[in-house]
């Protein structure tokens, strides 16, 4: 995030005022894996806000991934106007994801960008095979922009 923050901002419209986190479906004693999760990091380029986003009703899985549900969260009103980067930590189909930036943009949220830690797949699905048959020969390279495709270095000669 600290290597490619600029170029995610400068694609999407221009720096975030505030990152957000989806809440998880598992949350025990109010507590939020993500939100702990960033609370350990001491240097991030945005500043995180807790408990934006709440859960406003229990929906399995399998209903919430197929389809935005519009009163699946609730935000908080300190989103009005502000640019937001929303973190989930696991995208399977987008409708979580989307339900929550739903909820940030009918409280104000003037723009909505989601990014996500980890990428379900499932084999059985026709649009993930081509991915799944190529992952063992990509290697994991936390040094390659994700907006551009080019390296820190090749970045730096560009600026």
């Amino acid at each position: 995030m600290n290597n490619h923050l600029k170029c995610i901002e400068d694609a999407y419209g221009g720096p975030f005022d505030m990152g957000v986190t989806v809440p998880s479906s598992k949350q025990r004693n109010g507590l939020n894996h993500l939100d702990d999760l960033l609370s350990c990091i001491k240097r991030w380029p945005i500043a995180w806000r807790q408990g934006v986003l709440t859960k406003t009703r229990r929906e399995s899985a399998a209903e919430r991934r197929q389809r935005i549900v519009p009163d699946l969260f609730a935000a908080d009103s300190d989103v009005d106007g502000k640019r937001i980067l929303l973190l989930d930590d696991t995208f399977t189909s987008g409708g979580t994801m989307a339900s929550a930036a739903h909820a940030l943009r009918d409280a104000g949220a003037a723009c909505v960008i989601g990014i996500a830690f980890g990428r379900q797949l499932n084999a059985s699905r026709e649009e993930a095979r081509d991915l799944l048959a190529e992952l063992p020969q990509r290697p994991l390279d936390l040094e390659t922009c994700p907006v551009h495709g080019l390296s820190d270095f090749d970045l730096f000669l560009m600026s």
